[in-house]
């Protein structure tokens, strides 16, 4: 292979005077994660904030700014490159703002042993260059804080002032880099803790070695009896697992980078021996320390003087005194030779993983709690709690109170006087049923056949889509019960023979609506028309489209808790919400820039009006869903159907066919696929099947075209690019995923079961997680029920067990499967054991709450267990690993208010009738209200292992909308919102599902909620905004956009469009016409 092109136009070189001239042996180093211990310094995780902090900037969310971060590496080597090529980015601003801001000046210093070690290199036989992707301002900066900058000749670096830069591990780089200094025909070493970039190397020739400072090949029973006396100055036994291994492998390496000067004589010797981390020449595998290199003995001596090694055998182990305990006085195990396995990173078997047993009669049980904590804790949930244990259901007094004395419910507070928006600044886009509404009826839904689709502009192949009319015109099935046959399900506990408990669910019940009714009345106080309140300071937050999203999101929260007036205050604010003016802060977990969210807004908004009409029959409701639901269609408007993640209302760009909406955007899968049961339902409630269609078009796309490129089974990954189509991102159950698969039984049951392909798909994902994805946890003491559906990418060894809360929503999904399908019963096993999982999580904490995630040890992980070495030489197996408790690897300790757990609970009791899960979710409760609840709502904690809690002053809508009405139903009669009448959406929004084969009308007499009526036009209901004409904005919309106006800011714009705009350009997706 050669360059096309002169080398300077690949690369930079910052030579300053030195020679580029010289001996023949040429040795590469990369800087970053190299030069320096990662390890330490962090500084890779430093690097990844900023780079997804300027993700964010051009306007992405977190997820996707990761997904796409990722994305870029892998396709392109760095993200910059990725940036340059799909948008419009100055690269050396990119440079500013990421490697320029890092304070490098704090964090590295000298490493003296290194500094020596390269210095000793016998110059008169090799040249030392650095070779990195970074520019040369970065480059520079770090070879002087390091101090090595006398050491290295010359930089190769990543020019970002050229348009058309090259960078590792592309081989023009490599040959361009040799090109620079003079070096064609030369021998060349390279060292790179990129293995990508290590294997490029290698393919060209050049021989390499993979630095891997993490060591996590090194087996737990693989280590020496004894460490070398030329290492010890390298360890420190105080330290971390990973520090040490880390130490031994930099050790190993400097080693090495001294014995490059004896050239290929050297070379040659360390084939032979293979003593040395990383390996040479004919190696295309460069790894981590093998078995044998640590088979050596006290008289191993490594002289750095000669650059000679020697390797002796290994000496026995030997078999522990009755002294050779552990921290918790447990006999240490002695680490025997015959049980020393290689590392799984250098083994070609897979990890076979073990099955979920589906007869298993293992459970959950009082044995498993409290958790076995770390070593290195002391203190105790006695210590905790000598009084009152919220673990155990108890409440303190104090908060007690707070329960037993909600405050009074009252008008929301007057609102300040609206400032007069001119008609020169903003346009009123006036919206009736009349004039935009569908031409269709609810009666049409039942006649799809009759409808004309809409008109197709995609070019094949993509136009070829038809629906499924055939099977949408036939009677819906009748489907299994869901709900347990309780003896009463008009009774809270739905019996007929224990008063005792009757009385004591009720009054949980009553507790669940009073915390409801603080946290709802401090919101209408000090945050009513903004998204969300911050429930410490008092102070409210808008990163939801500023539209009111917990007053959306909670309508029909407020019915099913019978607060029929709460409900009017919230439809007047629904009344004057103008759907085009985008406020807030922040755009979902995104910056603010004008774009809607499209995935957050349908399942927060939509969901909600939806919800709410199904409840009441409230037209207000359906109209405003119409009107919204027709903002968003144009997301869908792409080649392949799958929405884009964000799009602006009113875009007057003029998409083409050539270049289309969306057309290089990365499609998160969950977004893409979880909004059927919103438009699906929109469809049954207006008879326009073009709802309906939108949203099917997207579910055959997945079936036809992305299952079959899974890699496990037909499961799908986070992320989805559809120019070229690519899977990215990890197999999971949690966020990014989790609703896709949710929707999918659900979509079974809210068409009545008419389509066979959802039950289809359902069931095929499903056995594939059971194959692929479903792990047991066998790492955490007494607990032998626990499973996790592990994260992966595309590689057979890369599963982590990580308990997502998101994935909590596992075990309601497979508690309805089991129900629905008769032949996936065996599915409430998993439901059960993933239930009480996430139970697990929450009641092994100091507070009770669950953790954001858990990551557990792998049964064959090397450090799952503490190396102890006695005075006498001898090694022996200690006590588990894990923070904070033994077997947990990492958490991430922020709890949200989230309600995918208690979520399950609920499901799991209305299934199965077991008194056991409103316990547990009575526990769960207790220690909610214990550390969240504040005088005005539910805060968010900062790390459930810190008693007393760190409020974080968050809570999100979804605490009002899902959290308190899972709870609530929990401890409601079983006939309130039956899961036979209804299907909740991903938001907890209840949807109305088919009955006696027909779809049901909106309105319908719902167990248990009384019939809703508006309130008399002379009732003084106060309007929640400026009750003028529908749409004409809220006040906090008018106040957000007179403030935008003052400021000058983007928003305070002129929008030169009325309706027309819509007619001309969906109105012939959207007016059916009949036959």
């Amino acid at each position: 292979m050669s360059l096309t092109r002169p080398w300077h136009t690949y690369v930079g070189l910052e030579a300053g005077t030195a020679e580029l001239d010289g001996p023949n042996t040429v040795v590469w180093l990369d800087i970053d994660n190299t030069l320096y211990p990662q390890a330490e310094s962090n500084i890779a995780g430093l690097m990844m904030d900023r780079i997804r902090a300027y993700f964010m900037r051009l306007g992405m969310s977190d997820e996707e700014a990761e997904e796409l971060h990722t994305h870029y590496y892998r396709e392109y080597g760095l993200a910059i490159r990725g940036l340059v090529k799909h948008h419009t980015i100055d690269p050396l601003d990119y440079d500013a703002q990421c490697d320029a801001s890092l304070p490098l000046e704090d964090i590295l210093r000298p490493c003296p042993k290194l500094v020596a070690l390269l210095e000793s290199l016998d110059r008169s036989k090799c040249r030392v260059y650095a070779l990195t992707n970074a520019y040369k301002t970065h480059a520079t900066r770090v070879l002087k804080l390091v101090g090595l900058s006398h050491v290295v000749d010359a930089i190769v670096y990543c020019d970002y002032s050229n348009p058309d830069f090259s960078c590792k591990p592309e081989a023009e780089f490599f040959l361009a880099a040799a090109e620079a200094v003079n070096a064609q025909d030369a021998t060349h070493y390279f060292v790179d803790d990129s293995l990508q970039n290590v294997k490029a190397a290698h393919d060209l020739g050049w021989h390499s070695v993979h630095f891997d400072e993490g060591c996590e090949g090194l087996h737990y029973m693989s280590l020496p009896t004894r460490m070398p006396e030329a290492e010890r100055p390298f360890l420190d036994y105080e330290r971390t697992r990973r520090r040490r291994t880390y130490r031994i492998s930099l050790f190993k390496v400097l080693i090495l980078l001294v014995c490059l000067s004896l050239g290929s004589v050297f070379v040659g010797t360390l084939r032979a021996n293979n003593a040395l981390t990383g390996s040479f020449g004919q190696r295309k595998q460069f790894a981590r320390p093998t078995l044998e290199e640590y088979k050596v003995t006290t008289g191993q001596q490594i002289a750095e003087t000669t650059n000679k090694v020697a390797v002796a055998g290994a000496a026995p182990t030997g078999v522990p005194h009755t002294a050779d305990l552990d921290k918790a006085g447990k006999p240490m195990t002695p680490i025997d030779p015959s049980e020393i396995v290689p590392s799984r990173k250098n083994s070609a078997t897979k990890f076979e993983h073990e099955h979920i047993d589906f007869d298993s009669i293992e459970k959950l049980n009082s044995s498993a709690f409290p958790a076995e904590l770390s070593d290195s804790i002391s203190i105790t949930l006695a210590k905790l709690y000598p009084r009152q244990d919220p673990h155990r259901g108890e409440l303190s007094p104090q908060v007690l109170a707070l329960l037993e004395n909600p405050p009074k419910l009252t008008p929301p507070p007057e609102p300040k006087a609206a400032p007069v928006i001119p008609a020169s600044n903003w346009t009123l886009h006036a919206w009736s049923a009349e004039k935009n509404g569908s031409r269709t009826s609810p009666a049409d839904a039942e006649r799809p056949d009759t409808q004309q689709g809409a008109f197709d502009w995609r070019p094949a192949p993509y136009n070829g889509w038809q629906p499924p009319l055939a099977n949408l015109t036939r009677e819906s099935k009748t489907l299994p019960r869901i709900q347990h046959a309780f003896q009463n399900g008009s009774r809270f506990s739905g019996r007929n023979d224990d008063e005792a408990r009757e009385k004591l669910i009720a009054e949980r019940r009553r507790l669940v609506k009073n915390a409801f009714i603080r946290a709802w009345q401090g919101y209408k106080m000090y945050a009513w028309g903004a998204d969300e309140l911050r429930p410490v300071s008092r102070k409210p937050k808008n990163n939801f489209n500023g539209w009111g999203a917990t007053i959306v999101d909670t309508l029909d929260t407020l019915l099913v808790m019978d607060l029929q007036e709460e409900y009017n205050y919230a439809r007047n604010h629904i009344h004057d919400i103008d759907f085009h003016m985008i406020g807030g802060t922040r755009s979902a977990y995104g910056q603010a820039d004008g774009r809607v969210p499209v995935f957050e807004t349908a399942i927060r908004y939509l969901g909600g009006l939806l919800a709410a009409h199904d409840l009441t029959g409230d037209v207000l409701m359906k109209e405003r869903a119409e009107e919204l639901a027709q903002l968003i269609m144009p997301a869908f408007e792409t080649l392949t159907g799958l929405p884009v993640g964000r799009i602006r209302f009113d875009d007057p760009t003029n998409y083409t066919v050539e270049e289309p909406r969306g057309r290089y955007e990365r499609v998160t899968l969950a977004e893409a696929t979880s909004m059927l049961l919103e438009f699906t339902r929109l469809w049954q409630v207006t008879g326009n099947r073009t709802y309906f269609d939108t949203v099917q078009r997207v579910t055959d796309f997945v079936d036809r075209n992305l299952t079959s490129m899974s890699a496990f089974g037909t499961l799908l990954p986070t992320g989805v690019y559809t120019r070229p189509l690519q899977l990215v991102g990890k197999y999971t159950f949690g966020g990014m995923v989790d609703s896709y698969y949710e929707y999918l039984i659900k979509e079974h049951q809210l068409l009545g079961g008419r389509l066979e392909q959802y039950p289809r798909m359902f069931g095929q994902a499903m056995d594939s997680a059971i194959q692929y994805l479903l792990r047991k946890i066998r790492v955490v003491a007494n607990a032998p029920s626990l499973i996790v559906a592990s994260m992966s990418s595309a590689r057979p060894t890369s599963h982590m067990l990580k308990l997502e809360h998101l994935s909590c929503f596992t075990g309601a999904m497979f508690a309805l499967s089991s129900r629905l399908l008769p032949s996936r019963t065996h599915d409430l096993e998993i439901a059960r054991r993933y239930t009480e999982s996430c139970f697990w999580m929450y009641n092994s904490t100091f507070t009770g709450l669950g953790a954001e995630d858990m990551l557990f040890y792998r049964p064959e992980d090397q450090d799952r267990f503490e190396i102890v070495e006695k005075k006498n030489g001898k090694l022996y197996r200690g006590s588990a690993n894990g923070y904070p408790i033994k077997g947990v690897r990492s958490m991430n300790g922020i709890y949200q208010n989230r309600p995918e757990a208690i979520e399950s609970i609920m499901y799991m009791w209305r299934v199965t009738g077991d008194e056991i899960w409103q316990e547990r979710g009575w526990q769960m409760f207790a220690s909610w209200m214990t550390h969240s609840l504040t005088e005005v709502g539910v805060s968010s904690i900062v790390d459930v292992m810190e008693v007393p809690a760190r409020k974080g002053d968050g809570q999100e809508s979804f605490a009002l909308a899902e959290t308190f009405k899972y709870y609530y139903l929990l401890f409601s009669p079983p006939d309130l919102i039956s899961l036979d009448d209804f299907v909740f959406s991903t938001e907890a929004h209840p949807l109305l599902v088919p009955k006696e084969g027909k779809w049901r009308e909106a309105g319908a007499h719902v167990p248990h909620i009384r019939p809703w009526t508006p309130p008399p036009a002379a009732s003084g209901t106060y309007a929640g905004g400026e009750n003028g004409v529908r749409g004409g904005m809220t006040n906090s919309q008018k106040h957000e956009y007179a403030k935008a106006l003052r400021d000058g800011t983007a928003m305070a714009t002129k929008v030169d469009m009325d309706f027309a705009y819509f007619r001309d350009r969906i109105q012939k997706m959207l007016n059916t016409i009949k036959e």
